[in-house]
């Protein structure tokens, strides 16, 4: 008996006694790794969130540039059953002709001039009469304040794809320069050349004339 209370009382003092240290030393470390398992779920977020942010922003910008860089968008426009898309010349569209400064010239000259090009769609399942016309650009007139300084259309010629060159109509206010048909669904482009002629009077060399090409639906009959 006296062996196993020897025994007892030495395991006992064997055993370790829990201090106070010890049990604030675990609460620290097992707080410091829920503070750290915090952080790390933060910074993943915050990347997530950063991330969905910039594809926004990318996918906008796509749109957009896509969106501009459509031609249709700015130079394809519906005139009654026709679809009418102008060509680019230098910085403007097909239509807009800025002869300014005027530069007159012969007729063989000008045959070798920059086109206007003008493509026509038909988009119904019928034949179609349009007309191309030449008008003034009022608003490059305001804005160049030259209204009374625009050159008559006597001293205009032009041609049209491979054909004849013609005298502009100066008996008209809008003068047409071509007129066709086009049977159901048929497209076609025109080109269309004009200049100044080297016949012009020396009082008009100052002169501007700002203008633009029209494309009119013209009522068919059968």
């Amino acid at each position: 008996m006296k062996e196993e209370k020897v025994k007892k009382v030495r395991k006992k003092r064997n055993v370790k006694k829990l201090k106070m240290s010890d049990i604030k030393h675990g609460e620290g470390a097992h707080v410091g790794h829920l503070l750290n398992h915090i952080k790390a779920k933060e910074v993943e977020l915050t990347f997530l969130c950063v991330m969905i942010c910039l594809i926004v922003i990318v996918t906008g910008l796509y749109f957009t540039f896509t969106a501009v860089q459509k031609p249709k968008k700015y130079n394809t426009m519906e005139v009654g059953n026709f679809s009418v898309t102008f060509n680019e010349v230098d910085e403007n569209l097909g239509n807009v002709i800025d002869l300014t400064p005027l530069q007159p010239m012969s007729d063989f000259e000008g045959e070798k001039t920059k086109t206007y090009q003008v493509k026509i769609e038909n988009t119904v399942n019928k034949k179609q009469t349009f007309q191309i016309k030449l008008m003034r650009d009022v608003a490059m007139v305001h804005e160049d304040g030259c209204n009374k300084k625009q050159l008559p259309y006597q001293y205009l010629h032009y041609k049209i794809g491979d054909g004849e060159v013609q005298m502009v109509d100066f008996s008209k206010r809008s003068p047409i320069l071509y007129t066709d048909s086009l049977a159901a669904h048929e497209k076609r482009t025109i080109k269309v050349r004009i200049w100044v002629v080297d016949t012009l009077p020396k009082e008009y060399l100052n002169y501007h004339y700002h203008g633009k090409l029209s494309v009119k639906s013209v009522e068919t009959v059968e």
